[in-house]
């Protein structure tokens, strides 16, 4: 596969728009998903998958390495992906999020777990947060996490396990509190 992708991200990158659409097929599902995992609204994720797919589109001329070619897609996407996430939380208040968890099928428990969730991701970093919820939410490993970032691998790894230390110890001191 990965030869397969590394021919059309050479096709694309000399001007051939139709082997950049089948790129797009390959990757299109997971492109959703990961810009699905950061916005949380679906509208949102297609805005953000639309709007890196042109931008990619526009750039795949600069592309130096096709070999990293899904890394550099992605990189487009993280940003996109922030940026409708930023604008949507711009416009959101605490009453839009408990009114669209409770039209949600899980009620009132999925916003309790939602509300402990992101309580607990308050202690990371923004960067942590990302490298966490690409492992878990989106289960990259932490070579592709470090071609979507931009981090060295080894410091993927070594920023993903304190983090999730951080995690951990966030979760464990509340609880305590249900009893």
């Amino acid at each position: 596969m990965d030869n397969r992708i590394n021919k059309l991200a050479a096709l694309a990158r000399e001007g051939d728009a139709s082997a950049f659409g089948e790129l797009y097929g390959i990757f299109s599902k997971e492109m959703y998903a990961y810009a699905f995992s950061i916005t949380r609204d679906p509208h949102a994720a297609e805005d953000a998958v639309s709007e890196a797919v042109l931008s990619a589109f526009r750039q795949i001329g600069n592309l130096r390495d096709v070999s990293s070619f899904k890394g550099w897609l992605f990189r487009i996407l993280h940003a996109e992906s922030c940026k409708q996430y930023n604008a949507r939380m711009a416009h959101m208040t605490l009453d839009d999020t408990v009114n669209a968890s409770r039209t949600d099928a899980g009620g009132i428990e999925d916003l309790e777990l939602s509300l402990e969730l992101s309580a607990a991701l308050r202690v990371l970093t923004q960067e942590e947060k990302e490298i966490v919820l690409l492992k878990t939410v989106n289960e990259y490993t932490s070579k592709e996490i470090s071609e979507i970032t931009g981090i060295p691998h080894a410091t993927v790894r070594s920023k993903l396990s304190r983090a999730l230390a951080k995690l951990r110890k966030e979760i464990e001191k509340g609880g305590g509190t249900d009893e």
